[in-house]
């Protein structure tokens, strides 16, 4: 298998894996494409494989920026991805406005649809942005606020009507899929003996599990 090793000397050129590689390299004409586009670089092929190239032509390839530190001797590659960047600072915006308050984390609980089982509605989860890792957070963050509650399972429904309309039965199938009012279920937490198993709800067909500290994945049976 041929192992690939990116790097940077202090000129900026070329990089070995190691300092034995430096006397053992043999030029073999190999090239390097990145999103296939030919890198007018050098390349060299050390003797037991390895491919060494310059790190900036590839990071730059890639659309990262590349910074010599020669304080600490150290290439810094950074992704310069606007995606990338406008997820973390969507990321950092959510979890400070969490911290200052601004998603409620009410919950109120609507009843019990059968035995064992509790619907409970929450006003905040419409206001989360559409984004699975904001929402399950969210999810985690309500569950820690029915720590008393004992029922085997309990169900998140961010529209409360619907929920009491769940919980009295005064509902009834209005698409071939059943009741739509079932969309309004987010969330769902199942216990068995000491396990904890969360569930992000994202349709009535579609179920995320979520695999963080103590809640774990639901075996397959």
């Amino acid at each position: 298998m041929k192992k690939w090793v990116l790097g940077v000397s202090a000129g900026a050129v070329m990089v070995a894996a190691s300092a034995a590689y430096a006397s053992e390299v043999l030029p073999k004409g190999r090239q390097v494409v990145v999103n296939h586009e030919l890198l007018h670089t050098p390349v060299e092929v050390a003797k037991d494989g390895t491919t060494m190239t310059s790190a900036r032509a590839v990071a730059e390839a890639l659309g990262a920026s590349v910074n010599w530190n020669e304080r600490t001797n150290t290439v810094e590659i950074q992704r310069a991805d606007p995606a990338y960047q406008n997820d973390q600072a969507q990321g950092a915006s959510f979890l400070s406005s969490l911290l200052h308050g601004r998603f409620s984390l009410q919950v109120e609980v609507i009843g019990h649809k059968e035995p064992g089982t509790t619907i409970v509605f929450s006003d905040g989860y419409v206001d989360v942005p559409e984004n699975t890792d904001f929402q399950k957070l969210f999810l985690m963050l309500l569950v820690e606020q029915l720590r008393d509650q004992t029922s085997q399972k309990i169900e998140f429904w961010s529209n409360k009507e619907l929920a009491q309309a769940y919980v009295e039965g005064r509902y009834k199938a209005d698409t071939l899929e059943g009741w739509s009012g079932l969309n309004a279920r987010f969330g769902e937490l199942t216990r068995e003996g000491d396990q904890a198993y969360l569930t992000h709800i994202l349709s009535v067909h579609e179920r995320d599990a979520v695999i963080l500290g103590t809640y774990k994945e639901r075996p397959l049976r």
